[in-house]
């Protein structure tokens, strides 16, 4: 019988894990690794065609907490991309840290850890945030 009830509880084991992101300690591994954290002044946001993806974000540095380098000055133009999905779209399973496509292209600044990319710079392990506003304190500490 107990043999039975634990069979029964396998499939929902299987759901749950398949959903959950990943542990927080790697998100912040990522951001306290991470060459670059700015805050930064949105230009442009170009979002996919159809479904959950890459938005395209531009804009120019407005505030620099870490610059290995000295690549990325205030005022810098820069891009990146962050995931991004439509209400109401699935998102795929994984470790990906969505953001509402709706509200990042109305968000005037974000604050987010960069590395370096294939076209420039990639946000290191979806660690971007939406702020209101540039700060001289990060909103987004690597803790």
């Amino acid at each position: 019988m107990l043999h039975v009830a634990r069979l029964a509880c396998l499939p929902l084991l299987l759901t749950t894990s398949a959903r959950a992101l990943m542990a927080p300690e790697f998100y912040r591994q990522a951001r306290a690794d991470a060459p670059f954290h700015v805050q930064v002044a949105i230009d442009k946001v170009t979002p996919p065609a159809a479904g959950p993806g890459s938005c395209k974000v531009e804009g120019k540095i407005a505030e620099v907490f870490r610059d290995a380098g000295n690549k990325l000055p205030v005022g810098t133009p820069v891009s990146f991309s962050v995931a991004c999905h439509r209400e109401g779209e699935q998102v795929p399973i994984g470790g990906a840290k969505w953001t509402d496509t709706a509200v990042l292209t109305s968000a005037k600044y974000i604050e987010v850890y960069l590395a370096p990319g294939v076209d420039g710079y990639a946000v290191a392990m979806w660690n971007s945030k939406i702020i209101d506003a540039p700060s001289k304190a990060p909103q987004f500490p690597v803790d």
